[in-house]
């Protein structure tokens, strides 16, 4: 392997990792992202980084099966930490599908540009802004200060801290339905206390179609509080996206 320098190597072996974990990142990860902007991002990033971790690199195997496979492990711990990225961001997807489902639009689609998807319109508006104030906010600046500060958690020694990384992907699920509820839940109480309601008003007059005559003041209703409680939602979860940020450092 003497005919591959060592700067090449260091670069190669960080691309594997950052490229893979740009491939599922939020935002540059989306499928309307050409491939060939995020391959040349990843390429861009990985210069950048390699020489500030190169003493942390393993030297380059004598073999092709070593070369393979550290380099197939590196992607393997790309592929986790975006993963777990994405799954935070799923939360915004179910937290429109719980707010379709209170709102009575749940059957309501669109094409979703991101994800070049049809999906529900709370789902994919809740995406979009998401996408937007990530972005706007410069967080995406802390997941690539992160993917720097992984070397230190996830050492790059051609083994996979399966252990570590199952217990990230685990908490990442438990805090994106989390963040989800607690987005959703203006919209969940509105629809108990509005069902309730209804449910009452059935039982006094029962030759009423109440569910039907009511169905517009449902959606205009909840579309109103999903107006008034949209702010705090999205800054909930973009806490959220910060704290995982800066868990990888």
């Amino acid at each position: 392997m003497e005919f591959i320098p060592t700067q090449i190597w260091a670069i190669g072996l960080v691309f594997a990792r950052i490229g893979a974990f740009l491939m599922l990142a939020p935002g540059i990860g989306d499928s309307s992202v050409p491939p060939r902007f995020r391959l040349a991002l990843a390429l861009f990033i990985a210069a950048i980084i390699a020489p500030l971790v190169s003493a942390k690199l393993p030297p380059l195997p004598v073999d092709n099966s070593g070369m393979f496979a550290m380099i197939f492990v590196e992607v393997l711990i790309g592929l986790a930490i975006g993963f777990s990225t994405r799954i935070l961001y799923a939360a915004l997807a179910i937290a429109g599908t719980i707010i379709g489902f209170q709102t009575g639009l749940a059957f309501a689609m669109t094409i979703d540009p991101a994800q070049s998807t049809q999906d529900s319109i709370f789902s994919s508006f809740l995406g979009i802004v998401g996408v937007v104030v990530l972005l706007e906010s410069n967080v995406h600046h802390w997941f690539i200060l992160g993917a720097l500060n992984s070397y230190n958690n996830f050492a790059p020694n051609g083994h996979f801290p399966s252990n570590i990384g199952a217990q990230w992907i685990i908490e990442s699920f438990s805090q994106s339905f989390q963040i989800a509820f607690q987005m959703a839940a203006p919209l969940i109480v509105f629809s108990i206390i509005y069902n309730v309601a209804l449910g009452l008003i059935n039982r006094a007059a029962p030759s009423i179609q109440v569910f039907f005559i009511t169905q517009p003041a449902q959606v205009l209703f909840g579309i109103f509080i999903f107006m008034l409680s949209i702010g705090g939602g999205i800054m909930l979860w973009l806490n959220a996206m910060m704290r995982a940020a800066q868990s990888l450092q």
